[in-house]
Formats: structure tokens, sequence, C-alpha cells
């Protein structure tokens, strides 16, 4: 019995010097990193400020929260002043949302027609030079760049989605001019119908030689030129109801080509930096679109994709996806009895699969697709609609209802059904102003006249909305600007390491 209370008394003993020593330790963290907890907890600290500024009952209750809130959010511009590099990494790394407070609603943006409140924009300008400066701290290029790419990666980032159009879908090459001379065109675009074959020529081209393409002559048309002198409205009816489609694919796989060659997915990638991504989808039942890119079909050819995002029923014959070897030899990347275009299936948004693969959680929407298009806010801007507006949005929004209702009841093919169902809705959505003149044209055969009069109609419908997108993506720009910076360095860092080590190797070997 005695050896067992000695037994006990010892592991109790021992039991409480590993207390001891544990409280010893806390205490020691604690006082030593307590200003690196400080720092890193402010940005949760006004997340929880912002909840409770909501919640509050009572204006005194409403005050003294807003008061803390503004102290907390002053201490990111103290860092800056102070030039507190540590304090500013950790306030960038751990809280940097785009929508932070709500400064990116589009109710902000609808009382002027330039610009929002002074204080959002003081507070990007803030965030931007900070990045900046974290950019230029005295650490190794790789430790900088570590960060960055940590900090954009909670950022997220923003894709440009080209929908739709038919004829009114050269409108997207004017939405893409004003984004792309105002410095906004996002790395990320998806096309889908004639949107692909938008996404396709800008994707395929570097940034310097965009201007290139929105001149009159800076698309190759002579494919439709050339068949326009012996087609006729006759032929073309007389193709719907013999083979089922209205337009020859044939025709327009011509011009494609001449304007995109036999580049793939992955060659465009490596050659502009830009991430195309287009939507078709399988002649098979119940299957998911496929969202083709890069890193899901490298050797993909992007004129193939393109034509088939742009077959749909009724209107191009579905055609055969392509793909080219290492060999540069071209074959059928899939079955020959699966055929591929865009028959507007249940899941044809490309939304979810861009936000897997590249991290997407703001979308940019060009809407083109003519029986929406018209119905759709022209700006941020509230100017009011008159009665008869009222009316028509009214009937156009219980048409899409009514549609999809139908179609998902299967009293109307889904295909038709399809056609109406918003599935893609952008955090922006840029529409054009439509005559009625313009429905003349819809199926018609694109001109260099019709080029130059879309690509402006484009322009004229993203202007309003280049401010909203300019906060937007001003803090993700300058992330993407630091991230090529501290690349292009690390780079060139390696490149004077590899000479150094060839010029010691010659003078050791002379030497010898």
């Amino acid at each position: 019995m005695e050896i067992k209370r000695e037994i006990i008394k010892w592991f109790a003993f021992i039991a409480e010097q590993i207390v001891i020593v544990i409280l010893i330790a806390q205490e020691i963290i604690y006082t030593q990193f307590s200003n690196v907890y400080s720092s890193l907890n402010v940005m949760d600290d006004v997340q929880r400020l912002q909840i409770q500024l909501k919640e509050a009952e009572d204006y005194h209750t409403w005050a003294s929260i807003a008061q803390q809130l503004d102290d907390k959010q002053a201490a990111l511009q103290q860092a800056l002043v102070t030039e507190d590099y540590p304090a500013m990494k950790l306030l960038i790394r751990s809280g940097l949302l785009r929508n932070l407070g709500g400064i990116m609603d589009h109710r902000l943006f609808e009382k002027t027609n330039f610009g929002t409140k002074t204080f959002i924009e003081e507070y990007l300008n803030l965030v931007t030079e900070c990045i900046q400066k974290i950019s230029d701290l005295p650490a190794t290029e790789n430790q900088k760049l570590e960060i960055i790419n940590d900090v954009s990666q909670s950022f997220g980032n923003t894709a440009l989605l080209l929908h739709g159009g038919a004829t009114f879908g050269l409108y997207h090459l004017g939405v893409v001019k004003a984004l792309s001379e105002n410095g906004l065109l996002p790395k990320i675009i998806s096309g889908s119908s004639v949107g692909a074959l938008i996404a396709a020529l800008i994707c395929t081209h570097r940034e310097e030689d965009l201007p290139k393409l929105f001149l009159p002559d800076g698309i190759d048309l002579k494919a439709f030129a050339r068949k326009e002198r012996s087609g006729s409205i006759r032929r073309k009816i007389t193709r719907l109801l013999t083979h089922g489609y209205l337009l020859d694919v044939k025709v327009l796989e011509d011009c494609v080509k001449a304007n995109l060659g036999d580049m793939t997915f992955e060659e465009a990638f490596l050659e502009t930096g830009m991430v195309l991504n287009i939507t078709v989808t399988s002649s098979r039942k119940n299957e998911i679109p496929s969202v083709l890119n890069y890193l899901t079909s490298p050797n993909v050819l992007i004129r193939s994709a393109a034509c088939a995002s742009t077959s749909m029923i009724g209107l191009y014959n579905s055609v055969d996806l392509l793909a080219k070897n290492k060999d540069g030899q071209i074959f059928v990347w899939s079955p020959t009895s699966i055929k591929w275009g865009n028959t507007y299936a249940d899941n044809d948004s490309p939304d979810q699969r861009l936000a897997e693969l590249f991290n997407v959680n703001h979308f940019i929407l060009s809407q083109a697709q003519p029986y929406i298009a018209p119905f759709l806010r022209k700006g941020p801007r509230i100017t009011g609609r008159n009665f008869f507006q009222k009316i028509l949005a009214f009937i156009s929004s219980e048409i899409r209802f009514r549609m999809t209702q139908l179609a998902r009841i299967g009293l109307i093919p889904k295909s038709v059904g399809s056609l109406f169902d918003l599935k893609i809705v952008g955090h922006v959505t840029i529409a054009p102003a439509l005559s009625s003149l313009d429905f003349y044209t819809i199926f018609g055969n694109p001109t260099y006249e019709s080029l130059s009069y879309w690509i402006k109609k484009g322009e004229k419908s993203t202007w309003p909305f280049l401010e909203m997108i300019r906060c937007r993506l001003m803090i993700e720009m300058k992330l993407y600007e630091v991230k090529q910076q501290q690349s292009a360095l690390m780079n060139e860092l390696r490149t004077n390491v590899f000479d150094l080590k060839n010029i010691m190797k010659k003078r050791t070997q002379s030497i010898g």
C-alpha cells in the first residue's frame, strides 16, 4: 500500500510540474506574439463589427460600433504611413475581400454618371498602394511572390462571359474593345455560341495586337463574302427544310480557320497568357456540357471548339472536335459517333466549372441573346422607365418563366425551354440597346459594315458600366501587375545566376 501511495504521489508531482511548464510557456508565447495576434485579427474584427452594425437596435449602439469600425479600418492607413510592413502584410493577407462592407453594391453607382463614393475610392487606392509597398519590401522575390499569391487566392478572379447573340454576337467585340482600352479586360474569358468565336479571336492575340482586331478589316470575312454572291434566303430555307439547319457550317469553319489557324488551347495560353474557355455539349443525351480550356483539353483546336459551340439546333449543324498531336497532325478528338454543338442542356452554365478551375468568384456577363438583351438594364444608374417599357419587361419575364415551366414538366422540348432560362447571371451584366431594325439582320452573314456598327454599339453599351467595373477590378488588376513584376524579376535572377555559373565554369576549365 505504501508503495502505491508513493507511486501516486510521484505521478501527481510530475503532472503538476507539466501543468506549470505549460502555463509558463503559454504566458511567454502570449507576451512575445501578442502584437502579431492583434494585427492578424484586425480584419476579423472589422467583419465582426460590420455584422454588429447591421444588427444594432438603437442609435447609441450603432454609433459606438461605427466608431470602432472606423478605428479598425484606420489601422491599414496607419500601417502604410508608418511603413509598418509586418502589420501591412498581415492586414492585407488576412482580410482582403472584394465586397468588404458592401462597397461593390450596384446602388452606390446609381446616383452619379461617373465614379462612386469618395470614401470607397480612397479605400481602394489605399489598398492598391499597400500592395505595391509589399512588392517593394526588402525580402526575397520568392517570399514576396508567395504573399501576393496567397492574397490573390483569397481575393479571387474575374471572368468575362460572352454569351449568345447570332449576328448580335458581334457586339461582344465592342464590349472587349471598351474594356481593353481602359485596362479592364479580365485574363479569363469564356464564350458560348457566337460569343465563343469572339472569345477565341481575343484569346489568340497578344494584348498589343488587340487594337488591330477592332479595325474595319481586322477580321477576315472573305468566306462569307464569297458565299454571299451565290447565297439567298430561298437557299437557306431549303437547307433548313432538307437538313434541319439554316446556315452552312462549312462557311463558318472556313472563316474561323482563316482567322485562328490550327492553334490549340495550350498554344494560345502560352502565347498570350489569356485563359480561353469554350462551352460545348455532346450529341449524347444527359451528358454534362464540357468547358474546354488549356487544362481540360490542351491539344484541342480552338477553331473546332468555337464552331462546335456556335452549332445549335436549327442554326448550324453539329461538328467534330479536332485535336493536334505532338507531330502537328490533326485528328478527331472524340469518337466519330459523337457530334458536338450547343444544345442548351440543363447544366450549360460555365460558372461553377470556372470557379473550380480558376478560382473565379466575379463574373462580367456580356449578354447578346436577342430574346433577353432588350429587357436588361443598360447601365447601373436608374433613369426611370415609362409604363410601356415596364409592361414589356413584365411580359418578357412572364414568357421566360412559363416556357421554362413547360419544359420542366415535359410539354415542350427542353432545348426550347432552356433558351428562355437565364442560367448565366453576371455580377455585372452588359447588354446592347437594340432597335427594331437590328432584328432584320439577326441571321444575316457578317460584313465589314455590320462589324463596325456592332463594335460601336458594344462600346456604347459598356461605357456606363466602366466605373463600376474599375472599382470591382482595381485590387485584382494590381495584384496581377505585382505578380507579373515579381515573376519577371525572379526569371531575370535565375538567368543571371545561370550566366554566372557558366562564366565560372569556363574560367575553371581555362585555368585547368
